[in-house]
């Protein structure tokens, strides 16, 4: 069994400022992700090519992070994982610079490739990286402060390179993107501490990963991380017909996707006071205010209140939630599971991304919103049973420590 390692002391206390850059890397590769969805008329108009195609930018993202997200993580298995998170940085940069300097649709496309490589690389080791510096009590608001970027590139990260793209052009967005991300790369490389992690008995390769017992509880939070991007985004895709169905125009649905947004942040903050407080009944919990949420959807969409109420619930559960999965994740993996079950998590996310909206346009769609609102509590009120069978079979075992 690959045996707990401590820390050394020099990275024990808490490491707001590294916290933070990393939380800036996670606000820059997310914002990216999805940027070109804030600005599909400007790009399809420069390349020639239908707003579609742009839309396939996104798609081709999410599937190249599926593909390569895993090989890749057991390639730099047991790098430094500083130079594994400032090189995907720095592969991203430099593919999002050629983003901006592409000249056809072809080459836009093979260069949104390959800073979704870079993505998956980063995603598969930045929180592998963050719990190897946090003590076991301060693991839940460390990972918060980490995936706290992700929700800002969604509240404000995208808005903000859709003005920037109508201002000046949809270029030199990621071509800012691109130097930014650069910018992070030298800071992580130059600043971070090395943590080179240790190679446990049983390698991988020679079939002691297979073995481990923590896999149990990764396949559950698996099966959780699946069911929750399922129902999320099943349902999200669709919200402003939603919005409409329940009465609301659209100056008020604008108004209420920031509320929820913003109750998105107040998730954030709080997830990682749930995950040191409550570390064992934090997710679970979670998930089924997350299910009750959008249960009051389907069940009182003609009363306004309740739908303000399951929105802002709403907005708070999928803000805690992947933080607090995270968290719950890290504390249960061992040293050889811990990256690939990381990596794992991010491909299984982004399976759920993927056929979520399929699945929200296929059971009811813009036509009865409240239809698919009444599956997707059902989806995550599975997931609540995967994430509480996963924290049954992890026990109640301390989180195992990359050695630097």
């Amino acid at each position: 069994m690959a045996e707990s390692r401590p820390v050394p002391v020099a990275v024990r206390r808490f490491p707001a400022a590294t916290l933070l850059l990393l939380s800036l890397g996670v606000f820059l590769t997310v914002t990216a992700e999805a940027l070109p969805a804030g600005m599909l008329p400007e790009t399809a108009a420069d390349l020639r090519v239908s707003p579609e195609q742009v839309g396939l930018l996104i798609s081709v993202w999410a599937v190249t992070v599926i593909v390569t997200s895993i090989p890749l993580a057991r390639v730099f298995a047991y790098v430094d994982r500083r130079l594994v998170v400032g090189g995907s940085l720095a592969v991203f940069a430099l593919a999002n610079v050629a983003t901006a300097w592409a000249p056809d649709y072809g080459i836009a496309l093979a260069t949104r490739v390959a800073a979704a490589v870079a993505h998956g690389v980063f995603w598969a080791v930045v929180m592998v990286y963050a719990t190897a510096l946090l003590s076991p009590s301060h693991l839940g608001r460390g990972l918060a402060i980490v995936t706290a970027g992700g929700t800002a590139a969604t509240v404000a990260g995208l808005p903000a390179g859709t003005v920037l793209a109508q201002l000046v052009g949809w270029r030199v967005a990621f071509a800012a993107l691109g130097l930014a991300a650069l910018v992070m790369a030298v800071l992580v490389v130059a600043r971070m501490p090395r943590l080179r992690p240790p190679r446990p008995d049983g390698d991988v390769h020679a079939g002691g990963f297979w073995r481990d017992r923590s896999l149990p509880a990764i396949a559950a939070f698996g099966v959780a991380a699946v069911l929750i991007a399922l129902g999320q985004f099943a349902t999200f895709t669709y919200v402003r017909p939603l919005l409409s169905f329940a009465g609301f125009d659209e100056g008020w649905a604008a108004a209420l996707l920031f509320v929820y947004g913003t109750a998105g942040l107040v998730g954030v903050v709080a997830a990682g006071w749930l995950a040191d407080r409550f570390p064992r009944a934090a997710l679970a919990a979670t998930l089924v205010v997350f299910a009750v949420a959008l249960a009051t959807l389907a069940a009182a969409m003609s009363t306004a209140a309740a739908v303000v109420v399951a929105l802002v619930l709403w907005g708070a559960a999928i803000g805690a939630i992947f933080p607090l999965l995270q968290a719950t994740l890290m504390r249960a993996a061992t040293d050889r599971t811990r990256t690939l079950a990381s990596a794992g998590i991010v491909v299984l996310f982004n399976v759920g991304i993927a056929i979520g909206p399929w699945l929200g346009g296929v059971v009811g769609g813009a036509s009865a919103p409240q239809v698919t609102a009444a599956v997707s509590a059902i989806v995550l009120a599975a997931a609540a049973v995967a994430g509480g069978a996963g924290v049954l079979l992890a026990g109640r075992r301390a989180p195992v420590r990359d050695r630097a």
